[in-house]
């Protein structure tokens, strides 16, 4: 095709259409992946070890993108998926902001965990992403069950699609998908194993019973009404339980700015 252009060019002839779409469909095929690359975001990436195991974590510009437990099933696909979209380069800076934040979690301490900005890029859908925004707002020391988060963003029915998009939490931990139980009160699944879940839990203030269940001293606190309740109280049986958010006490309740119901007066 070279030679034919250098013939046309040679002569002084007119190139016909068809040689310029030649040229133009081969110089888009070479030069496509050079603006893909230039057009591509950057993440740093770093392999963390911590004390509730080691993590891989990626973020963007715009926050933390990713965090994977290094033994779960998925992590090289997770991996794969940052890679499609961002250009990546290995920070140790970012272990040890990460590695830090996390250590401090684990002893109590979630201001770092709820000050870093999360990047949904990796999820799919809008209902996802709502689903997940609406997680991060549970706060450290209570608990919600899917039927709940589904209730909280306006989707009463979508337990399941919920508990989908929970399972694949991209950004576990500062999206807190260990913070999501099942509605009888057990602590259900989680991507990081259960004892990690319990670990989590515990470390941010919400024990729970020796069958690893919802502890009796637990108030319900509803989400429109900003009011607790004990568990027993006639408020907690009237309304659906998958309204409310489960709190370890009512100190936890109060943190988060509930008051105590007048009928059942939680302590």
């Amino acid at each position: 095709m070279e030679r034919k252009f250098e013939t046309y060019f040679e002569d002084g002839a007119e190139i016909p259409d068809e040689i310029i779409e030649e040229l133009l469909s081969k110089a888009h095929s070479r030069l496509a992946p050079a603006f893909d690359r230039i057009r591509r975001p950057l993440a740093r990436v770093a392999a963390i070890d911590s004390s509730i195991g080691r993590l891989l974590a990626a973020q963007s510009t715009r926050g933390l993108v990713a965090l994977r437990f290094m033994d779960s099933d998925d992590t090289a696909d997770i991996l794969t998926a940052i890679r499609r979209r961002f250009d990546v380069v290995e920070d140790d800076a970012l272990a040890a902001e990460i590695g830090g934040e996390i250590e401090r979690l684990m002893d109590g301490d979630t201001g770092a965990i709820n000050a870093r900005a999360v990047d949904l890029s990796l999820v799919e859908s809008d209902f996802q992403r709502r689903a997940l925004v609406r997680l991060r707002r549970v706060p450290a020391g209570s608990v919600i069950s899917y039927q709940g988060l589904a209730a909280a963003i306006g989707v009463p029915s979508g337990q399941r699609a919920v508990g989908n998009t929970v399972a694949s939490n991209p950004v576990p931990i500062y999206v807190p998908c260990h913070r999501v139980i099942r509605s009888d009160g057990a602590l259900g699944n989680y991507g990081g194993g259960p004892e990690r879940k319990l670990k989590l839990l515990r470390a941010e203030g919400f024990d729970v019973n020796p069958q690893r269940r919802v502890p009796p001293e637990a108030v319900y606190g509803h989400w429109s009404s900003r009011i607790f309740c004990r568990p027993t109280c006639s408020a907690v049986r009237r309304a659906e339980r998958r309204q409310w958010l489960i709190f370890a006490n009512p100190e936890r309740a109060r943190r988060f700015g509930m008051r105590a119901c007048k009928l059942c007066h939680p302590a």
